[in-house]
């Protein structure tokens, strides 16, 4: 057979997947397959007429890209004596392509080929595959044969939006990846997803599944929310020029594919997912390349013979449990059981892996407990689980109270009637201090929590939690991480986990990175030939080295460390905690339900205090009358899409961010004693003014350094006679347009910041506003103070962006630099001034006008201050601090309002920042050289807290924010004590964020004792 006559393959083996295409020659394929449908292989058309061509299934790579590539060279054992030529590609395939001593063809050209081939008048492809998302743009000459990249462009190192990440997801909650399409089709509501980060999309589809929205609204925002990243991401703003061809494992959802037709408004001529969507890799490789010649024997024996590919690495002690105590033998277990009938409290810890269901008799002894998966449905999971016990305990047992808690514990303690209602460390801590006490007659003095999305810290003296902390926003090394891992590796994490990394004598270094980038690893070394068990291994330490690292941060490790949560039944983890740490780990009994005897504990505490009776509505909630409505909130322009929960007639709402609208109960019945700050700073900000109107209108976006210098530039443009036209306040559709105009992946403010300068591209203005401010002024002139890199050039990143010379020129953007003092700034601003027509003599009084206003600004909030301060004092009250940069404290759009609900719904002292009088405090005790200007300002506020036993600190910041990722590690030592640090991002749920709230203030005993006694007071009134 001559060389037109082999039969020509082509590999595309993927991180996920791998794939197989062959040309077969018409005669040959005559001769094998006829007119008969082969069991394996699917003919497909293409464009050559002389050749035909076959694709199979793809197959798992499960981490073992050898292993994957035998399977698929197996299916051409119907050629089992003809000759071969094959050309490999895909993230995996250079590998293959060693041993078989064939071609590696590019990937993005065997994209393009691939797709020219099946659709050769594409323009745009588009590919979301396992890990990896891709532009590209293509011109094909069909005369010559000749496919050209024109442009091209992939996503970073984050995987985030790509098909692996949809496929976890599907199975976290119970689906597969071909029951989303369908599903998604059918919804008829959207949850809010946050795209830009696969680790942050899990925590927002959790809160969401726990708030009460259904799996098809819940994929719905998750196929929208790859859609908006990979737009974002991939695209930075390139021109999508039809015809557009969807390719990759994601083109098979048909989620995905009509939120493409929605976000990028195309229509059915303009977008096309072809036949092959998955094989274009494979088919374009065999296109492009003509290799050596093999036989089938040739090719498995190269792949047989494969060798050791592993490099040396280094490596971490093997595991052993010798400092490990895993208490499973001793239980708080009741001896009522014999009773007829049993009074008991009934705890529920509703998570967002799993659901623990907890009994306890009249002394605390536990009767019945329940370990199960979320799988998504906390309702329904709830509900059959009752079912459970009404069937086993419904005759035998009369509940007395009840207790939830967990993500979920707020819409779930509805639905049940719970008594109390607490967070997870306040329960973790009460039922870890009871199991200590009652069975082994020890004082826990540490928490170590892991559960499926969230873990936590906590330190305890005398029954007290004197320090907590959770995982910021990152889910980085929890449980979920760790199955996911195993899902990758094709083992079971129940049981083959622990056994494997037992099994290794030298667990591999993982460090402790982004959970998004260790999946990357794992992939890399399984490439690499390492063995599973010593990847397994290295996973265990991996998520102990994150949790220590990033979570306790060298906070007080004590000696009776408890590790509870799901992920402590997994004995590997524990080990690895031990030998990190060369301390005593204590496993305890109960571990996986620990928080749902905490609840437990709480309810009874609670009933008892206030002798009443339990709202619990019995086992079978089918007679309870429950509905969830998703409305949308016409309050103001963030239309928030809010859920009207309604339980026998009594309705709650969930989801808005304003909270004025729709208000959900008071949490606790104690209320603020001072006045509402966050509210008199906006207004004081925003202060109208009286000067005439009558010349240029100047646009100025409602972002950044607007929330401490609007004063200034206010006056400064009305003392000139301009309009000034301000952005809406941060909404949804801001958020949108800001993503949509990012080239690059900043932080969220900067994000908010591109959506704030669209909405004035397309409003009735002459001039934007945008100045590139440098530098602030300083009561330490010997250091530098400066404002961010991002904050600094983020108006030439924008106009880089804009195409129109006309939107361009409308941009106005001095050089600011407030450092060097007043006649600097006069020279500054005198070009703007010429701009709207004014001379320097009008210019510089304008400046003057500007400073006096900015200073009458900065006086009124101290005074505000200096008057609140004394009243906490006199009254002996109370207060939390709000430290960070003004647009994180300011702007509800970006924090989810938590200031306002922190005052509305648990009656707190709010005092933000700004207000406090500490502009002459030195820094330099605690940081020599801190040249960040807001660096600096947090600083001096978190000193004048510690002065201060009656204020407590939470540090509002944002994902990305290169500054604050260290200055906060300095916020703890000028506190000299614990504070609370909230993580904002693109997120649109706020249940994480509260449940870290609620936590830090019971910590800090502002949920206390003596609220619930107000609270009996009040229930005694209405009885």
């Amino acid at each position: 057979m001559n060389k037109d006559q082999y039969i020509r393959a082509g590999l595309d083996i993927g991180s996920v997947s791998a794939k197989l295409a062959v040309l077969v020659p018409e005669a040959l394929a005559e001769e094998k397959f006829g007119q008969n449908n082969h069991p394996v292989f699917v003919e497909k058309k293409i464009v050559s007429a002389k050749d035909r061509l076959y694709i199979c299934n793809p197959v798992k790579v499960l981490g073992d890209p050898v292993k994957a590539a035998k399977r698929l060279i197996s299916y051409l054992e119907i050629f089992t004596n003809e000759t071969f030529s094959i050309q490999v590609t895909g993230s995996q395939g250079k590998l293959i392509a060693e041993l078989l001593q064939c071609p590696y063809v590019n990937e993005f050209r065997a994209i393009g080929r691939g797709v020219a081939e099946i659709v050769p008048d594409a323009k745009t492809i588009l590919e979301i595959g396992g890990d990896k998302s891709r532009f590209i743009r293509i011109s094909y000459d069909r005369g010559n044969d000749k496919m050209s990249v024109l442009d091209y462009n992939r996503n970073g190192e984050c995987a985030a939006g790509t098909g692996s990440f949809i496929d976890q997801q599907a199975e976290r909650l119970n689906y597969t990846i071909s029951d989303i399409g369908q599903l998604v089709l059918g919804a008829n509501s959207t949850a809010n997803i946050a795209g830009r980060c696969s680790v942050f999309a899990k925590s927002d589809m959790i809160h969401a599944q726990q708030r009460g929205y259904s799996p098809p609204a819940i994929f719905k925002g998750l196929c929208e929310a790859v859609v908006r990243n990979y737009k974002g991401t991939v695209l930075h703003g390139k021109e999508l020029e039809p015809k557009i061809v969807f390719i990759g494992g994601v083109a098979a959802n048909e989620g995905v594919v009509q939120a493409i037709y929605d976000i990028f408004q195309l229509t059915a001529d303009e977008l096309i997912v072809p036949d092959c969507y998955m094989h274009m890799g494979a088919l374009g490789s065999l296109m492009l390349k003509n290799g050596p010649a093999f036989t089938l024997a040739q090719v498995m024996n190269s792949l047989e013979l494969n060798g050791d590919h592993t490099k040396a690495f280094s490596g971490s002690p093997a595991l052993n449990t010798l400092k490990v105590r895993f208490e499973n033998k001793k239980k708080l277990v009741s001896k009522r059981g014999g009773d007829s009938s049993i009074r008991a409290y009934l705890g529920l810890d509703v998570g967002s892996v799993s659901t623990n269901l907890v009994l306890l008799d009249e002394d605390g002894f536990v009767l019945d407990e329940i370990y199960t998966r979320t799988e998504g449905k906390p309702v329904q999971v709830i509900e059959r689980e009752f079912n459970k016990w009404r069937d086993k305990w419904g005759a035998a047992v009369e509940i007395i109270g009840v207790g939830s808690t967990g993500s979920g514990r707020e819409l779930i303690g509805e639905l049940v009637g719970a008594d109390a209602v607490h967070d997870e460390i306040t329960a973790h801590k009460i039922g870890a201090c009871t199991l200590a006490e009652r069975l082994f007659n020890e004082k826990v003095d540490t928490i170590f929590e892991i559960g499926g999305q969230d873990s936590k810290y906590i330190s305890i003296e005398d029954g007290i939690v004197v320090d907590f902390t959770m995982n910021e926003a990152c889910a980085a090394g929890t449980g979920s991480f760790l199955e996911e891992q195993a899902l990758k590796m094709g083992i079971s994490i129940k049981d083959e986990f622990a056994g494997l990394a037992f099994s290794s004598a030298r667990p591999i270094k993982m460090g402790e990175r982004c959970t998004v980038f260790m999946e990357k690893d794992v992939t890399a070394l399984l490439q690499q030939g390492h063995r599973k068990s010593d990847i397994a291994a290295g996973l265990a330490y991996a998520v102990v080295h994150n949790y220590i690292n990033r979570v306790v941060r060298g906070r007080k490790i004590g000696d009776k460390i408890y590790f509870q949560g799901g992920t402590a039944y997994n004995r590997a983890v524990a080990s690895a905690f031990a030998t990190v740490l060369g301390k005593e780990i204590i496993v305890p009994p109960h571990n996986g339900v620990i928080g749902a005897i905490g609840a437990a504990l709480l309810a009874k505490e609670k009933i008892e205090l206030l002798n009443v009776s339990t709202r619990f509505r019995g086992f079978d909630l089918s007679k309870v009358k429950f509905s969830m409505r998703n409305i949308t909130c016409n309050g103001c322009t963030n239309r928030c899409d809010v859920q009207e929960c309604t339980v026998d007639g009594e309705k709650t709402y969930w989801g808005d961010k304003c909270s004025e609208r729709f208000r959900k109960k008071f949490k606790f019945p104690g209320r603020a004693e001072i006045p509402d700050l966050v509210k008199i700073y906006n207004d004081l900000l925003i202060k109208e003014t009286t000067a005439p109107k009558t010349g240029a209108k100047i646009g100025i976006p409602r972002s950044m350094t607007f929330y401490d210098r609007f004063p200034f530039w206010r006056t400064f443009f009305e003392t000139l006679g301009a309009e000034i036209i301000l952005t809406e306040k941060t909404n949804k559709e801001i958020i949108r347009k800001g993503r949509e105009l990012s080239i690059a992946e900043p932080c969220f403010p900067i994000i908010v910041a591109h959506g704030h300068f669209a909405e004035l591209l397309h409003s009735d203005i002459d001039f934007i506003f945008t100045p590139n401010i440098v530098s602030s002024e300083t009561e330490i002139p010997e250091k530098e103070s400066w404002y961010c890199p991002w904050g600094q050039t983020v108006p030439y990143v924008i106009k880089n962006t804009l195409v129109d010379q006309v939107d361009r020129d409308k941009m106005l953007i001095p050089v600011i630099r407030f450092r060097n003092g007043k006649e600097y700034i006069k020279k500054s601003l005198r070009p703007v001034a010429r701009k709207l027509g004014a001379p320097a003599k009008w210019s510089d009084k304008a400046v003057d006008a500007a400073y006096d206003a900015q200073q009458k600004f900065g006086n009124e909030l101290k005074r505000y201050g200096i008057e609140t301060l004394a009243k906490l004092n006199r009254e002996k009250q109370k207060a939390v601090v709000l430290i960070g940069r003004p647009y994180n404290l300011y702007d509800s759009g970006v924090n989810l309002n938590i200031p306002a609900k922190l005052r509305k719904y648990y009656g707190i002292n709010i005092v933000p920042m700004d207000f406090l009088p500490d502009d002459n405090i030195d820094v330099r005790p605690f940081h020599e050289n801190m040249f960040w200007n807001y660096g600096r300002r947090i600083l001096q506020a978190a000193i004048f807290i510690g002065r201060n036993k009656n204020l407590s600190a939470i540090y509002i910041t944002n994902f990305k924010c290169g500054p604050d990722s260290y200055i906060k590690h300095f916020v703890s030592d000028c506190i000299g004590s614990p504070y609370l640090t909230l993580q904002f991002d693109d997120h649109s749920n706020d249940a994480g964020i509260m449940t870290r709230c609620e936590a830090f203030l019971a910590s800090k005993n502002l949920l206390s004792l003596e609220n619930l006694l107000k609270e009996k007071k009040t229930a005694r009134a209405f009885v």
